[in-house]
């Protein structure tokens, strides 16, 4: 008697639906948490960069402030005449003109 083969049928392997959702669930895990930790240092770096600028735009308007006051005190009439009379130079009052009360005489 002749022996029966047993023959095999060689299958295609599908993808199942399990292994595609899987396969995408797992993408999804790794690309959420990267976008986490990456976007949480951007942020860092971002509040960082912001707390710099304030500290300098601080630093600034300080710098602005003394600046201003050391014109003010530059342009203080007192301390001209003080220099004038350390110099011994008179004033003529009549010569000396200041714009604001000029206006005003004019009126």
């Amino acid at each position: 008697m002749a022996k029966a083969k047993l023959v095999k049928r060689k299958r295609k392997k599908r993808l199942r639906l399990e292994g595609v959702a899987t396969l995408l669930f797992t993408i999804a895990v790794v690309l959420y948490f990267g976008a986490k930790f990456g976007l949480k240092a951007y942020n860092n770096e971002l509040q960082l960069k912001a707390t710099n600028v304030a500290q300098e735009a601080a630093n600034l308007k300080e710098e602005v402030s003394r600046l201003q006051n050391e014109v003010t005190q530059l342009q203080s009439r007192d301390r001209i005449l003080s220099m004038v009379e350390d110099d011994d130079i008179s004033v003529n009052q009549e010569q000396v003109v200041v714009m604001g009360e000029q206006e005003k005489k004019e009126e």
